[in-house]
């Protein structure tokens, strides 16, 4: 086991294993030496989150904007778009370095990875057939990696594909050490784990690591590894197959997704227009069976919003082009506007 690693600007536009050994055919990483396992920042030297991040999609910066140096979770199933998704943000978010921890992944996807990098980005890889030590270590360097690059003053964002498999990762070794298990077969020393390398994201007053990390979510919102990270972030995308099977992208179920930074970054008038959007898609959900039984609501409030309905699909969805924050903030307004109602009521 390696305590320290070549590590810093110099690992950007690189591809390494857990080892901080080069996956890209180039030199060794001739950089900083970083050390492994350093702990989170303590509370009281922390910063207030007041910037948003913009991602580029248009979904989460209109109604899920994400705070710079927040954590959040993209919670879906398989087949719900969460690879397409995340290579759409770290193309398009307006950060500084990018630190992309493939934990677990399978070969394939990690060479798509690998080959997609630039020159602000630092790819660190453990297969999903290295030992599991080896993908615990690779989930190290990567934060390592972060926390090197925000100590420069940089805005980095750190993404994890998985959360899940480096749960799975921790799981394994302490079961092998002897370490009893309880729900779902998980030892208790995994949900401290899982805590300690969230909890080095933040907003510090040398540069920020905003954290996304993936969690692969069957349905069952009560198994103990999406629980955990529930509990650890500071909001969760919640996929949804259905969309995806019907062709949208991004497939965002935006009522079972939260962003508890979104009130401290977004301008009143953001917050206003999100919280209208939000309402009008609650009350469509709401009378989506009485509708496919041919009932029309009568209320002005859902009226405006079935009136609306093409206007807030167009919001919602996009191609795997970037949005920019301008055009979808007055994307957002100009749907906001389409929600008001007649007669004095309105969202």
């Amino acid at each position: 086991m390696i305590e320290r690693a070549m590590l810093g600007t110099a690992a950007l536009g690189r591809a390494l294993d857990a080892g901080a050994n080069p996956l890209d055919g180039q030199a060794r990483v001739d950089g900083l030496r970083v050390r492994l396992g350093a702990p989170a920042v303590p509370p009281a030297q922390r910063c207030a989150i007041v910037e948003p991040l913009w991602t580029g999609i248009r979904c989460i910066d209109a109604v899920l904007t994400i705070g710079r140096g927040a954590r959040i979770g993209l919670f879906g199933a398989p087949g719900a778009g969460k690879s397409t998704l995340l290579e759409a943000i770290v193309r398009g978010t307006c950060a500084d370095a990018v630190v992309v921890g493939l934990i677990g992944e399978r070969g394939r996807e990690a060479q798509r990875w690998i080959a997609a990098r630039n020159e602000r980005t630092t790819v660190i890889c453990a297969t999903g057939d290295r030992p599991a030590s080896e993908r615990i270590r690779a989930a190290e360097v990567f934060i390592a990696q972060a926390q090197a690059l925000a100590s420069r003053g940089l805005h980095v964002l750190a993404v994890l594909d998985s959360f899940a498999r480096y749960a799975n990762a921790l799981r394994e070794v302490g079961v092998a050490l002897g370490e009893s298990v309880g729900r779902g077969g998980y030892p208790p020393s995994i949900f401290t784990a899982n805590a300690q390398l969230v909890e080095r994201a933040g907003a510090f007053a040398c540069g920020s690591i905003t954290m996304i990390v993936t969690v692969l979510n069957d349905g069952d919102d009560h198994d103990p590894v999406s629980e955990n990270a529930r509990s650890l972030l500071d909001g969760h995308v919640q996929l949804s197959p259905r969309l995806a099977q019907a062709g949208r992208f991004p497939a965002i179920d935006v009522l079972a997704s939260t962003s508890r930074t979104m009130d401290a970054v977004v301008t009143p008038e953001h917050r206003r227009d999100a919280a209208r959007v939000r309402a009008a898609l609650d009350l469509l959900a709401r009378c989506e069976d009485g509708r496919a039984l041919g009932i029309e609501p009568a209320d002005p409030a859902t009226v405006a919003a079935i009136a609306a309905e093409p206007a807030l699909e167009a919001l919602l969805r996009q191609g795997h082009e970037r949005a920019a924050p301008i055009r979808t903030l007055e994307a957002l307004r100009q749907t906001a506007d389409m929600l008001e109602v007649a007669h004095g009521h309105q969202y």
